[in-house]
């Protein structure tokens, strides 16, 4: 099953399924939402993008895991259909659900509490990034999370979770120690490398596939300022030529697997038509450094000798990192993950250029659409080896996003996404990395775990679970059987319970 799921065997919701979970839920503090209730209903089921919104049989909003575990068990007894909202960021309609239950942890359970003395974060399962980020600014402490500020904490968690703070401090998984789930029978287990190891495991990667996570337990480092901003270019193939060559000079990894930008460093190069360029298409550089002006104007030195005709790089708080790239809310949207690896060849940057502008001068509903090489320094992801995620690798992400808003353009839109994603996979294989053979039909290049070298959390259309997971697939199918056998997470690369 890929990131865009197949209709569920679950069933939707009644309206005896409603009166039911009003008289469980009469004691507590949670509400019970349908259609009639039309503000707070609409609010619920509404997602960063409107492509990914569903209607809903019911909504609960909890404030309390107990809240949480009365509502999932009830689901998982009558087989139900179950979606859970975090951040509600997923342009796979997976937090979404079509006439089943959903619970909506972002409207009330969002709250983010720092230990200072410890240098912990404690994360409600419904908070964005915008919240961790905004209360550590606060003690000038930070961890890895997200590109997006909007973006949920729990999804990209239980993903794996790559941040700009990666190059430093790994993915989001090896920088999380404890968390509170909530499983298919309605138990609430704490869990963490000492406590339920094995779940713990599964859930850092897989987690989407085994409860609901009602708090995450996250580290927090020490956070200053940070030189971050954009460098906006004419695409011209000169501009291009330079701009490709500062970014394989800084981002490319020595035979030692260091390089120029030492973890420091990160950002991306993409296409798009920003606001300052009135409509035309530009190259962008998005350059993020944590160190001083000073150090940074001297290691980006060629990208501001390359020509840009926009400059907003300044030292700014560490929150601004997560809103640079940051898309309207509410249109309609896809966020196909790809996959490149260092260093990238100027001619293949033109080719995505050429297709980018083809698809965005064909269509006036494409124009905000975002093209994106994502650089990092992927020492530290490589370095650790936490959880089941299995996509850790040298290689890098892609995203090709097309963002637009008349439904009847669907299908084009991704077909688009697809066609991209196609041209970098090509250009890998002509970079004369091995190819694995797919499992169940899968497709893809495959890292040392066997997964495709894809990141889940992602739109990934056309990959199984197998891909995504790997060598770790049996022992979560394993765990599944063990903690989910009705399968009642089931929206996002659903794992077949196996005992």
């Amino acid at each position: 099953m890929g990131s865009i799921t197949t209709p569920s065997s679950k069933r939707t919701v009644t309206s005896d399924d409603i009166s039911t979970l009003k008289s469980l839920l009469s004691s507590t503090n949670a509400t019970v939402l349908t259609p009639d209730n039309s503000a707070e209903y609409s609010a619920s089921i509404a997602r960063w993008s409107s492509a990914a919104r569903k209607p809903a049989g019911v909504v609960v909003v909890p404030t309390t895991a107990d809240e949480v575990a009365i509502v999932v068990k009830y689901a998982s007894d009558q087989g139900i259909d179950l979606a859970v909202k975090g951040g509600g960021h997923s342009t796979a309609g997976v937090s979404s659900t079509d006439g089943g239950l959903l619970i909506d942890l972002n409207a009330k359970m969002r709250n983010v509490t720092v230990d200072t003395d410890k240098k912990l974060f404690f994360v409600q399962g419904g908070a964005a990034w915008g919240d961790v980020d905004q209360v550590g600014a606060q003690h000038k402490l930070a961890t890895p999370g997200g590109t997006v500020a909007d973006t949920g904490v729990g999804g990209l968690t239980l993903g794996g979770g790559y941040g700009w703070l990666s190059g430093q401090r790994g993915l989001v998984i090896d920088n999380w120690v404890e968390g509170t789930i909530v499983l298919a029978s309605g138990e609430i287990k704490k869990v963490s490398p000492q406590s339920d190891p094995d779940l713990f495991w599964a859930i850092q990667g897989a987690g989407q596939n085994f409860g609901v996570v009602t708090e995450f337990v996250l580290k927090a480092y020490d956070q200053g300022d940070v030189f971050a901003g954009m460098l906006i270019y004419p695409p011209t193939p000169d501009v291009i030529e330079k701009v490709v060559a500062a970014t394989n000079d800084l981002y490319t990894p020595n035979s030692e697997g260091r390089t120029k930008v030492a973890g420091r460093g990160a950002g991306g190069v993409a296409f798009g038509r920003p606001p300052p360029a009135e409509g035309k298409v530009m190259l962008m550089a998005v350059i993020i450094y944590f160190g001083t002006e000073q150090e940074a104007k001297e290691l980006y030195k060629p990208l501001y000798e390359a020509g840009p005709v926009v400059d907003t790089t300044a030292m700014v708080p560490y929150p601004v990192t997560n809103t640079l790239l940051a898309p309207p809310i509410g249109l309609r949207a896809s966020m196909k993950g790809t996959a490149y690896t260092m260093p990238i060849r100027a001619g293949f940057v033109e080719q995505v250029l050429a297709e980018y502008a083809k698809f965005t001068d064909g269509n006036d509903d494409t124009g905000v659409s975002l093209v994106l090489f994502e650089v990092y320094d992927p020492s530290q992801v490589v370095a650790h080896d936490a959880g089941s995620f299995a996509n850790r690798g040298w290689h890098l992400n892609g995203m090709v996003c097309p963002m637009w808003t008349k439904e009847e353009n669907d299908q084009q839109c991704r077909q688009w996404a697809r066609d991209m994603t196609g041209l970098f996979k090509t250009e890998l294989e002509n970079q004369a990395k091995a190819t694995g053979k797919g499992v169940d039909g899968g497709v893809g290049l495959r890292g040392k775990k066997g997964a495709t070298m894809l990141y889940g959390n992602y739109d990934q259309y056309d990959e199984k679970s197998r891909d995504i997971f790997g060598e770790n697939y049996p022992r979560l199918q394993h765990l599944k059987a063990q903690y989910d056998p009705g399968n009642v997470f089931n929206k996002l690369f659903a794992i077949t319970p196996q005992a």
